[in-house]
């Protein structure tokens, strides 16, 4: 009740103060979605699904946004009171209105008030933004300015608590600025010449209430960026440094964090290059010292590895590591002429994509060694780190190879092979396993029928002797543009060594498209594993049942 006062004092205020004119609702515009993601969850001893007292569950999302001329409001309502299980597990459990704002926006300059999302660089010591399928969301509550006081010129302040499922807590400040050189200057615009340079700063504020550490209670981290480019090629890069930080996920040690990322780029027609290095070193950052997994997280790290789309490849997706990683990823993306004997008669198109990522190379200070051997990182700075060595251990390898080409207009093929080593210790934490190196084969066939039908076949295949052995997996898609789409799959562990649990993973989909909304239904079983979206993951529970999902808009 609290939160709705709050959203109408805002808007009253705004209406007030911005627009003083009686017919200020009237010339304005409401819009807002609705999204509904149900299942009934039926128990399935094989698989590890579970057998719930409450077996309907939902997660509903309803956001409400009012904006005139340059003032805009809104608020979210999330109902989670018995949410889908995956979601449970991490405690996103309540309702409410964790997201209300009331913004104004000029040629100048922005203002919020309330709940917002904004990043600072590529993002390495402040973003805060929303992930629904991963259930994480650490918007800022408080207040943010951005201003334009010259042309190329950009400045922006924040000031808040961040969230951490239902509650907010610790508090963040912070400041960056942006420099864009082609925007300053009329002659480097003109020319193909690009440039921008750019900086921050972030601290956090929490209480130190430990009765063994001297903790300390104002943590700061500065960032500096750069990016060039000139014609086809470009170079951005960002240095990130944080104050010693003792928390739970680095041990409680003392010494300082810093990170790299740099990322160089070429393209001309038919060829674009990527490469990409990441170093990160002690930097993990969160409002709240003893948080783990992902809450209460302030900046993002990014991952080097390939985004999946394919089922068995999301078996094994990187997760970043703040606390010490270093590697880097390339790709390449070639476009074999059209109407050439290898190109055919709309070309072809091939990528390769390698990525690989160690552990840093780390020596431990002497503090940390105890009298029987053993060792005791808390309360010291724990280790020095040569900033460009490798560490010996591998956390993540991934090549793959990709080639798709269009026959004709009706038929379109990719195939691809991949190459997996993953570190389940690790990016997992279950020690003691082996590390995977899996081979996947891929296939990917379209056959456009009409203007309005189509059909789709993937074929995939993993096979590895270690974790759960090898994998099969099959799907077949039927869509009816624009409104109706139908689907079958079935992913089977026939490599597993329990022959109990060689299982098919089996769903059947159908989904319907009315104006703005779409409405899913589906029916089958998901298999236990990690979900991971851009280097963030989060466990999913095996389940098995009926899946409802409804996404409206107005």
């Amino acid at each position: 009740m609290k939160k709705i006062c709050c959203i109408l004092l805002l808007f009253t205020i705004g209406s007030n103060a911005i627009f003083a004119q009686n017919n200020f609702l009237n010339n304005g515009k409401i819009s807002g979605n609705l999204q509904l993601d149900a299942q009934y969850y039926i128990p399935d001893s094989t698989i590890g699904a579970e057998n719930l007292e409450n077996k309907i569950r939902a997660n509903i999302f309803a956001n409400i946004n009012y904006i005139n001329g340059g003032f805009s409001a809104g608020f979210r309502y999330e109902n989670f009171e018995y949410p889908l299980i995956d979601f449970e597990k991490i405690n996103y459990v309540g309702s409410g209105l964790p997201y209300y704002y009331a913004a104004y926006n000029h040629q100048y300059f922005e203002v919020v008030v309330g709940s917002f999302y904004e990043q600072f660089g590529s993002g390495l010591i402040y973003r805060s933004y929303e992930n629904r399928n991963l259930g994480y969301d650490n918007a800022t509550q408080g207040v943010k300015v951005k201003a334009k006081p010259y042309q190329g010129i950009t400045l922006t302040g924040v000031y808040g608590r961040q969230r951490n499922l239902f509650i907010n807590e610790g508090l963040v400040r912070g400041f960056d600025m942006n420099i864009s050189f082609n925007e300053i200057f009329k002659k480097i615009d003109e020319s193909n010449f690009r440039s921008s340079i750019g900086g921050s700063f972030i601290s956090k504020f929490e209480r130190d209430n430990d009765p063994d550490y001297k903790l300390p209670q104002n943590v700061g981290a500065f960032a500096g960026r750069a990016s060039f480019g000139y014609a086809g090629f470009n170079l951005q890069g960002e240095y990130a440094w944080k104050c010693n930080d003792p928390s739970a996920v680095n041990n409680m040690i003392y010494k300082n964090g810093e990170a790299l990322l740099l990322t160089t780029s070429y393209s001309t027609k038919g060829l674009g290059i990527f490469l990409t290095g990441l170093r990160t070193d002690n930097f993990d950052f969160r409002t709240v010292r003893n948080a783990v997994v992902n809450n209460n997280i302030i900046n993002y790290i990014p991952t080097l590895s390939k985004e999946r789309t394919y089922n068995l490849l999301a078996n094994y997706s990187y997760s970043s590591q703040p606390t010490g990683q270093i590697g880097f990823q390339a790709e390449i993306n070639y476009k074999i002429p059209k109407k050439t004997k290898i190109g055919g008669r709309y070309g072809t198109d091939i990528m390769v994509n390698y990525s690989r990522i160690h552990d840093i190379k780390k020596k431990y200070v002497s503090d940390a060694f105890m009298d029987d051997g053993n060792m005791d990182l808390s309360g010291t700075d724990g280790y020095t780190s040569s900033f460009f060595a490798f560490g010996k251990e591998v956390f993540f390898e991934d090549f793959t190879f990709e080639m798709g080409r269009r026959f004709n207009k009706s038929w379109k093929l990719i195939v691809s092979y991949v190459y997996l080593h993953y570190n389940i210790e690790v990016i997992e934490g279950h020690f003691g396993d082996p590390n995977v190196h899996a081979h996947t084969v891929i296939t990917d066939l379209t056959y456009q029928i009409n203007d309005i039908h189509s059909l789709r076949l993937e074929l995939q295949h993993m096979n590895t002797q270690q974790d759960k052995g090898n994998w099969m997996y099959a799907q077949l898609e039927y869509a009816i543009a624009p409104r109706w789409f139908f689907s079958v799959l079935d992913a089977w562990n026939y490599g597993n060594k329990t022959k109990e649990k060689q299982i098919h993973y089996y769903n059947v989909s159908t989904s319907f498209v009315y104006k703005t909304s779409k409405f899913s239904l589906s029916f089958g079983k998901q298999k236990e594993g990690i979900l991971c979206v851009g280097g963030v993951c989060r466990a999913v529970p095996a389940s098995y049942g009926c899946n409802l999902s409804i996404v409206t808009s107005f």
